[in-house]
């Protein structure tokens, strides 16, 4: 018996994931040649026939075929897809950006709910929202570090609008390392612990390194008997815990959940109304006192006019949070290879989520200096310079994701 038709036709949904039909119609030029259809059904019952299948065979083995050409298709990368796909991809994202944000403005005389993900900025988003000035919950800017949940349902439960800012893993690590070996709060909290300190009073870089080793590991594996953190923090996927932990202050690793839910994070994530970048402080200030609208603050628009422009930058402030004065580094990226593989076990739904909200950070910064928004450029040459190499570990390239919307971008 041959091969049902209803199986074998192309715009069957078993053939043909939803995934695809966005880039296959009759007015598509990029769409893959359909086989003849009739010839294909032919072929394959007199195929059945002569071997005496049935069916069932007959629609398993071609089940079988599809799942391996898929496979292959996937795993073959980049170069196996034409670049008129991958053309049509970066335009489809460029649009949906920019019909995401034309004319999508905040209220300023609204109330702004800001998540306080413990080092990854607050501190200096919420006295910058302040200053705007702009009604901000929480108005402290520490102590206040709840996950998303709380402050959603409880803390700020009346905001109009939601934000929070995310920070490359590996930094973010780092900061909530050195906040717990330096920070007055962390000296007090981690007293009394084992805490790995071979000394907090002076700078003393290879100490800090041979200390943030010891600490990592002391995580490592990750399981059960591994979830006291010296009463500061758990550095297992941290921010993506505040997103999804329902924990008044999630420091701490609740119910084993080291790796949280990759997919409510994301719906979390997704549900922010604006999502800052703790790596890009001024850009992120240039995106959202743009996005107040024509009623901003004063101070706001001032902003706006004479710092948010690469080509004269006289009015940027350098707002900067800091709760200890030991323990910067200006790069991460040498330290030892060990040290750097802690990091990545710890941080793996973190990676995901930051890679996520990096590539949507770009798109949103490549819109705000497009004709649509300011028509000028925000992210400067010497930024993307200091972050290129530093933010490499996500196997992607931060001024190839920029300067790749802004090319589609400028042809809308």
């Amino acid at each position: 018996m041959a091969c049902s038709s209803s199986l074998l036709s192309p715009s069957s949904s078993i053939l043909r994931p939803s995934s695809f039909r966005l880039l296959e119609s009759d007015e598509d030029s990029f769409s893959e040649p359909k086989p003849d259809e009739s010839k294909t059904r032919r072929s394959m019952a007199r195929w059945a026939t002569s071997l005496g299948v049935g069916r069932t065979f007959c629609v398993s083995l071609l089940l079988f075929v599809l799942f391996v050409s898929l496979a292959l298709h996937f795993s073959l990368g980049p170069g196996s897809v034409s670049p008129e796909w991958i053309a049509r991809r970066k335009l489809d994202a460029a649009l949906k950006v920019s019909s995401a944000m034309n004319g999508s403005y905040f209220n300023p005389s609204a109330n702004f709910s800001f998540v306080h993900i413990s080092k990854g900025a607050g501190s200096t988003f919420i006295r910058l929202l302040k200053s705007a000035p702009l009604d901000v919950c929480p108005r402290s800017e520490a102590g206040r570090e709840h996950s998303a949940w709380y402050q959603h349902q409880v803390a700020c439960k009346d905001a109009n609008y939601h934000m929070v800012s995310l920070r490359s893993p590996r930094h973010h690590v780092w900061s909530l390392f050195t906040q717990c070996k330096y920070g007055p709060w962390g000296k007090r909290v981690t007293n009394g612990t084992n805490f790995p300190n071979s000394g907090n009073e002076v700078e003393c870089e290879e100490c800090d390194e041979t200390d943030f080793d010891r600490w990592l590991e002391s995580f490592l594996p990750m399981g059960p008997d591994k979830e006291r953190y010296y009463n500061c923090y758990h550095p297992a996927n941290y921010q993506s815990r505040a997103l999804t932990s329902h924990h008044v202050n999630p420091h701490g690793v609740d119910n084993h959940q080291h790796r949280p839910n990759l997919t409510l994070a994301e719906e979390t994530y997704r549900d922010f109304d604006f999502v800052a970048s703790a790596d890009f402080v001024h850009e992120s200030r240039c995106l959202l006192y743009y996005r107040l609208g024509p009623d901003a603050p004063a101070n706001t628009v001032s902003y706006l006019n004479t710092a948010c422009n690469c080509n004269n930058q006289s009015g940027v402030d350098d707002v900067h949070v800091s709760h200890h004065a030991l323990g910067h580094r200006a790069t991460l990226r040498d330290l030892p290879p060990r040290t750097l593989s802690k990091i990545e076990n710890l941080t793996q739904i973190d990676t995901e989520i930051y890679i996520t909200a990096l590539k949507d950070f770009i798109a949103r910064i490549a819109w705000l200096e497009s004709k649509s928004a300011l028509g000028r450029r925000v992210l400067c040459d010497s930024i993307l310079e200091k972050w290129e190499p530093e933010l490499a570990y996500l196997n992607l390239s931060v001024t190839e994701l920029y300067n790749g919307v802004r090319k589609e971008l400028q042809r809308l």
